[in-house]
């Protein structure tokens, strides 16, 4: 994966696509929580989300449970579902042809949640909703089009609704991953500077440390594969063995280890993540 500086940097939307159509090396489901290339258990991707529900569990907290509720970009139907019991109704959107197929199957069952084929940015269905939920759309967007979205998707809220980002991010400045793969991670102060461009929010920013630890056991997967050519590359046990390493040294590896770099200004791992709540200023 080619990494590279930029003040412009453009996703080739073709690319982002088709790499999502194809899920090369896993499931959908995978694919969404991007374990796919890592031999990490499934246990791992539920560890995450269990992780990040509690990050931002009075946010959900603060929607009526009467609430209507637009996930764009909602990939597999993961947070859909969660959010189908909580929520009254639910309304997601996806524009890969197997994540839509994949978030259909898994919210069959559902009454409450309804899933459509289309690009966030062209195809919003109409509001008003008490709040929308975007897990890991902006890394795939270029900056006008965050900013152009963000707008529209404003005049969809209720009052006193919110928006949610979930977005990896760096420690700083921006970059531009390239070829099969591409995103754009951005900083913190980054995506701020294009939330400002959209329009007048209160912004609330929270790390979202689940990411952080599923992030931590693909580092040292690629560590292993770079320092230890002789192993396999792909092996589930070696994926497994390393994952309950970690799980098994929590209280440092998950807790305190993180905490620690970060307090330290020490970027490792390179990627974070963060959950930013945007909510009408008036």
């Amino acid at each position: 994966m080619n990494h590279k500086d930029s003040k412009e940097p453009q996703i080739d939307d073709a690319a982002v696509k088709k790499y999502f159509d194809n899920a090369k090396g896993g499931t959908a489901a995978t694919v969404s929580m991007m374990t796919h290339e890592y031999n990490l258990p499934a246990s791992a991707a539920g560890y995450r989300l269990h992780k990040e529900t509690g990050t931002i569990s009075d946010w959900l907290g603060a929607v009526h449970e009467s609430g209507r509720v637009l996930d764009v970009g909602c990939g597999a139907g993961t947070w859909s579902e969660i959010f189908a019991g909580r929520y009254k109704t639910v309304i997601g959107i996806e524009q890969s042809s197997l994540m839509l197929k994949a978030a259909r199957e898994r919210t069959a069952h559902l009454p409450n949640v309804k899933i459509l084929e289309g690009d966030g940015r062209h195809d919003l269905p109409e509001g008003p909703f008490d709040m929308i939920f975007l897990g890991g759309l902006c890394m795939y967007l270029n900056d006008d089009d965050v900013m152009a979205l963000l707008n529209a998707l404003k005049s969809r809220l209720t009052e006193g609704g919110s928006i949610i980002l979930r977005e990896s991010t760096l420690h700083q400045g921006v970059s531009l991953s390239q070829g099969e793969y591409q995103a754009v991670y951005r900083s913190v102060n980054l995506y701020r500077q294009l939330i400002d461009g959209a329009g007048s929010f209160r912004v609330e920013v929270r790390r979202n440390y689940g990411y952080t630890n599923l992030v931590t056991a693909e580092e040292l997967v690629n560590l292993r594969r770079r320092w230890l050519p002789f192993l396999p590359k792909n092996s589930t046990t070696l994926g497994s063995l390393t994952w309950w390493a970690l799980r098994g040294t929590a209280p440092i590896s998950f807790r305190a280890m993180p905490r620690i770099f970060s307090q330290l200004s020490i970027p490792w791992p390179r990627l974070q993540n963060h959950f930013f709540r945007l909510r009408l200023v008036g």
